[in-house]
């Protein structure tokens, strides 16, 4: 029997970059917004169609509302990603949540009605979306080191918005072709998109570095090893990661590496669990994979079970970031769900392609500020405090597009402006608190040498996110206390001058709410902003 080969490498061809990695997992979270982004595509079409019949308005806010306590119960279930291979996670995760957003658009060709069956379908895709987020981060938590994280992440965030404009664009694609009469034809070309993901990660992704590629996180596993006792040299079976099904003492002392597998590729040397390339393990199928006892514990890091999620919420640091983004993360998918639907109400009048393309300002904005704060964070060295100062700023543009006069090109220039503005300044914070900084928290030293709970950090604060935006939808959907009414086209589907139904919504409530949670964001941080200023101050 040919020996067995680390779940790590059972990809069929695996590709060990960085680069590649980055890109895999950019191409994953791209491909699960533009999945994200359709209902916000159709949601202007809904409510002036009345498909849910009286308060139409209001009820497309249930499914958001739903597809975010969805979410955050799946948050709670993405810890698997830190004991199981997060390629596998990532592919079953993203074919269920193609398969969902299938199932939603056939409301639109079946012609169904029901508000709790788009509630359930949409909630049902975010749980499956859920469990893709946590995986990503820990595996670009594996690759890339604490030093550069902030920078690195910020560029890996605009995936967020670059499957936003992908998603809209595919959209827009699907509804002409369609005839602008089939709205569940853009549920169905995002779902194509979404399934091109899940094959490409299965049969490429790589969840950790081969040896020596990430000298910081193994500097990081030595210290926590001298700081920590091993008890009796004893590892317990069922504390295994998931590199490994399963370790079985031998007659020699020697610890057997056991796993699900095939023919093997790759041989392990004694320091180090990881594999490399080997010529004679292609020569000699018959030597068992092993590693000495004394070995195999000084990489226990990557052998204990994964930490509770009650262990990772009572992280310093996480109550504070986990409510900080809950308040982001609920302004940010307010301009997300609600932007197309808002701005083609009686406030500037424009028609669903011309508020999707405002919309797209927004992303734009989202994709310079992850990249520009991201690196200042990285260069200050005190990107708490960079966030904070980034989140209040992001206040004043919100509050201002409540009370901007309505209709006009000139002040259809400002609110551009004003959603490039809000974009750059409110988006990073809140993509970067769920990945650099739940990603150091992840790998603290508080974990009692359990640096391996990044998915499980990850899902505790996106969870209680989670939870934060589901509040705000529902408080989007009634403040704005959008109605139908008579109005004339404003370059819509018919002549200039000619009556058609319009959608009004009390865009000042709304704005005024959204302003505030930015200001209550940041104040959730000051504590720790504080304290790297203080740090700063002491040289530290």
């Amino acid at each position: 029997m040919p020996p067995p080969r680390p779940l790590a490498h059972l990809s069929p061809w695996p590709l060990p970059t960085h680069a590649a990695v980055f890109g895999l997992t950019f191409f994953v979270w791209a491909s699960v917004h533009a999945g994200r982004k359709s209902y916000s595509i159709i949601k202007p079409i809904l409510v002036s169609n009345s498909w849910f019949g009286t308060d139409t308005a209001v009820k497309v806010s249930w499914a958001d509302t739903s597809f975010f306590l969805f979410y955050a119960v799946g948050c709670g279930f993405g810890k698997i990603s830190d004991s199981k291979d997060p390629r596998l996670v990532i592919t079953i995760s993203l074919l269920m949540a193609a398969a969902l957003l299938v199932c939603f658009g056939l409301g639109d060709f079946f012609d169904i009605h029901s508000v709790v069956a788009f509630c359930l379908l949409w909630g049902m895709q975010a749980f499956a979306q859920a469990l893709v987020w946590p995986g990503c981060i820990a595996v670009l938590g594996e690759w890339f080191p604490y030093k550069r994280r902030a920078a690195v992440m910020g560029l890996w965030c605009c995936a967020n918005n670059i499957g936003n404009l992908l998603g809209t664009s595919v959209g827009e694609v699907a509804m002409v072709a369609a005839a602008e009469k089939r709205w569940g034809a853009v549920m169905m070309a995002n779902a194509l998109l979404m399934l091109m993901a899940p094959v490409l990660v299965f049969l490429h992704l790589t969840p950790l570095p081969p040896p020596g590629m990430n000298s910081k996180r193994q500097g990081l596993a030595e210290k926590e090893r001298e700081e920590d006792e091993v008890g009796d040299g004893q590892i317990k079976e069922e504390g295994t990661d998931w590199l490994y099904h399963q370790l079985e003492d031998n007659e020699d002392g020697v610890v057997a590496v056991t796993s699900l597998g095939e023919t093997p590729m790759v041989q392990h040397d004694a320091h180090s669990l990881f594999p490399h390339a080997n010529d004679d393990s292609s020569r000699d199928n018959s030597s068992p994979l092993v590693l000495p006892l004394e070995k195999l514990s000084h990489h226990r890091t990557h052998l204990l079970p994964p930490i509770t999620l009650t262990r990772a919420f009572l992280t310093p640091g996480v109550l504070e970031v986990s409510l900080s983004y809950a308040c982001l993360k609920g302004c940010a998918y307010a301009f997300t769900f609600w932007l197309p639907t808002l701005l083609s109400s009686g406030g500037w009048g424009l028609s669903t392609k011309q508020s999707n393309f405002f919309a797209m300002l927004f992303d734009f904005g989202c994709i310079a500020g992850s990249i520009s704060i991201g690196a200042l964070a990285t260069w200050t060295r005190r990107p708490i405090f960079v966030y904070t100062l980034s989140i209040l700023a992001s206040a004043l543009p919100t509050y201002l597009m409540g009370i901007l006069p309505e209709g006009g090109g000139g002040e259809l220039g400002v609110t551009g402006l004003f959603l490039v503005l809000v974009g750059f300044l409110l988006s990073a914070p809140q993509y970067l608190l769920v990945t650099s900084v739940a990603q150091d928290l992840g790998q603290s030293h508080g974990l009692k040498g359990n640096a391996r709970a990044i998915a499980t950090m990850t899902g505790v604060i996106d969870g209680i996110g989670s939870l934060g935006a589901a509040i705000v939808q529902v408080l989007v959907g009634n403040l704005a206390s959008c109605s139908r009414e008579e109005g004339e086209g404003q370059g819509g589907g018919g002549g200039e001058g000619e009556v058609e139904t319009m959608t009004t919504c009390d865009l000042p409530n709304v704005f005024n709410m959204l302003a505030c949670g930015s200001l209550v964001g940041a104040l959730a941080l000051s504590r720790l902003a504080w304290r790297e200023i203080r740090d700063a101050g002491r040289g530290r």
